[in-house]
């Protein structure tokens, strides 16, 4: 379950010099030029991968983590087994119908086929799959760069409002930063892969 104090740091980074802490229900943007490294540091949040030497990545619950990658790549066949795949217990129907409904699919069935899914329905599903799994941080790379400029924006807004409603801090890197510049808490500027991000005040 993501937490329910707001006080109760969810990610931590530092070395001998700084710390940069995210709370829950905050959304924190990585910025920087393509190819600064951005990827590999969500990479090193999720555990997938050892920060660099001298640096120190703390979490705190389940971590899921999601990559633009279109076609994407299905665990499932269909819609419903998409949603459910790898949490431990499946939830009911309505449950899952809720899910979809919060992130805009009403129009898809449980049987819905995965292959006939835009590149916005498949993000979305993504999403409400994440949501059933609630966890306490969730790792997005590059959600809304393939979008157009309103979907991006749109969906930046909802992703915000999720974080805020389930306390479940969200670490977003991307290329196309101004989608959402207008709901981050924090901004942390990457380099590179081997040097810890610096906040950043404004972009």
């Amino acid at each position: 379950m993501p937490h329910t104090d707001p006080d109760i740091i969810t990610l931590k980074l530092g070395d001998a010099d700084t710390s940069l802490q995210a709370i829950a229900g905050e959304l924190v943007l990585l910025h920087g030029r393509e190819g600064s490294g951005k990827s590999a540091w969500l990479k090193c949040m999720a555990g997938l991968c050892k920060p660099p030497s001298g640096i120190r990545i703390e979490t705190e619950g389940p971590i899921r983590m999601l990559f633009d990658q279109h076609p994407p790549v299905w665990l499932g066949q269909n819609v419903g087994e998409e949603l459910c795949f790898g949490l431990k217990h499946r939830p009911d129907s309505d449950q899952l119908a809720a899910a979809l409904q919060q992130w805009g699919l009403s129009e898809l069935q449980l049987t819905t086929n995965l292959k006939s899914l835009n590149r916005l329905q498949s993000i979305r599903l993504s999403m409400a799959a994440i949501t059933l799994a609630k966890p306490s941080l969730s790792l997005l790379d590059s959600q809304t760069d393939a979008l157009s400029t309103e979907s991006g924006r749109i969906l930046a807004r909802e992703i915000s409002n999720w974080a805020k409603c389930s306390n479940t801090t969200v670490v977003v890197a991307c290329n196309r930063w101004h989608d959402w510049q207008p709901v981050v808490t924090q901004i942390w500027s990457v380099s590179s892969s081997e040097d810890l991000p610096q906040i950043k005040e404004t972009i």
